[in-house]
């Protein structure tokens, strides 16, 4: 969201200049489309979630009256705009966010004479605040859809009890050959006896195989629904004695829909949950700056850069990678793209200029100095430019520090 300059209109281009290129970049969408399917569809993603941030902005100041004179998604050279009444829509070349401009957003600007009453600046403290504030609402907003259609339609994704399946096959460790692939067991396979005995939960499985050691088992597994018998002769652990198979288990996940009314009440108690998560988040990364910066800093491999996934921040190359996954389907997808917008949601209302959460803090100042009666007080931009220079460069670094770590040391669920 950003206030108003004067920028002339470019001339219009010819209806032949405008019709190649409108081919050439519907044939260069195809061609990506086609060789790189998710990223095209992430990056689409990304910009439907810019547009509803910046048209939450542009409707509420619209609603309360306010003008706006450009919305546009990227920033830098125009490639493409239309103008609908007072307003300019439109695409720019640099895809690195969107924005609206409104008229006034501080006291230095200039405004026309018959537009200051329209201006941002002129406008009451909470129709100013229900202006900044509404792009992250429109992120809430989205989240709260997202987790409604996870629950209505999709299916929330829930444990099954202690049932548990095979996630990955070991062949070998420590010198030891283990049996569970030679006898054919497979990722995503049920164990579900082990000698006609019940193997339903993960302890009592690997009991059962540890108090073998060396013995030729009957191994009753479940894949695909359907039952099959395979034989194995289970490894013995030279250190213990103990015997071994050779997998490593997931707990099996079923997906769980409810009717709509229910739905709706589990999406907010989902975004409340999400809120406070996404708060506790902010905080772990301040309150942790250091271990932040010891895994931007990791070498590629490194093992200590994924320790704990709970302090361990992703950026877009990071999420995109999780969401590309082809063991998550669209419940996984939708669940991470509502959390995605709860986070850009909260992070957005930090105090902190440029983000929103500084336009909320100046209107507040502004407020507290006209208090008493005192005529309208509007705080000097410049005396802000500074720190917002300072957390831009900040934000930059941040961004191109997780793309390295997303890169380098990539999180595997």
């Amino acid at each position: 969201m950003k206030g108003h300059t004067d920028e002339p209109e470019p001339a219009a281009p010819s209806s032949a200049a405008r019709t190649a290129r409108w081919i050439v970049g519907l044939v260069a969408l195809v061609v990506l489309a086609w060789s790189y399917p998710f990223a095209v569809g992430a990056a689409a993603v990304l910009a439907g979630v810019l547009f509803m941030h910046e048209f939450g902005h542009f409707a509420a100041a619209r609603a309360v009256g306010m003008k706006v004179t450009d919305f546009f998604l990227g920033f830098g050279p125009r490639l493409w705009s239309f103008r609908r009444g007072e307003t300019s829509f439109g695409l720019r070349a640099l895809p690195l966010g969107a924005y609206v401009r409104i008229i006034g957003m501080s006291r230095s600007e200039p405004v026309e004479p018959g537009d200051e009453s329209r201006a941002y600046r002129t406008q009451t403290y909470p129709r100013r605040l229900l202006v900044v504030c509404a792009g992250s609402l429109m992120h809430l907003c989205l989240a709260l859809v997202a987790f409604g259609v996870v629950h209505a339609a999709l299916g929330a994704p829930t444990r099954d009890g202690n049932n548990w399946q095979v996630a990955e096959v070991v062949t070998q460790r420590d010198g030891v050959t283990f049996p569970a692939d030679a006898a054919g067991i497979e990722a995503g396979d049920r164990i579900v006896k082990l000698n006609g005995a019940a193997t339903e939960e993960w302890d009592v499985f690997v009991s059962q195989v540890q108090s073998r050691p060396g013995e030729r088992v009957s191994l009753e597994i479940e894949r695909d629904g359907v039952l099959r018998t395979v034989e194995a002769e289970l490894a013995t652990d030279p250190g213990t004695g103990s015997g071994l198979l050779g997998v490593r288990p997931e707990w099996v996940i079923v997906y769980e829909t409810v009717g709509l009314p229910t739905a709706v009440v589990q999406a907010l108690v989902d975004l409340g949950r999400s809120i406070v998560d996404s708060v506790r988040g902010i905080w772990g990364l301040f309150a942790n700056f250091g271990d932040v910066v010891d895994r931007i800093v990791s070498p590629p491999g490194d093992p200590s850069a994924n320790s704990n996934l709970g302090m361990r921040p992703l950026g877009v190359y990071g999420i995109v990678d999780l969401a590309s996954d082809t063991s998550w389907g669209w419940s996984e997808r939708a669940l991470m793209f509502a959390l995605v917008n709860v986070f850009l949601g909260v992070f957005n209302m930090l105090p902190l200029p440029p983000f929103d959460g500084g336009h909320v803090a100046v209107a507040t100042y502004e407020r507290w100095r006209e208090r008493g009666g005192r005529g309208r007080y509007l705080i000097d931009p410049s005396k802000l430019a500074p720190l917002a220079t300072v957390v831009v460069a900040a934000l930059a670094l941040l961004a191109v520090g997780l793309l390295y770590l997303d890169i380098a040391n990539p999180v595997d669920l």
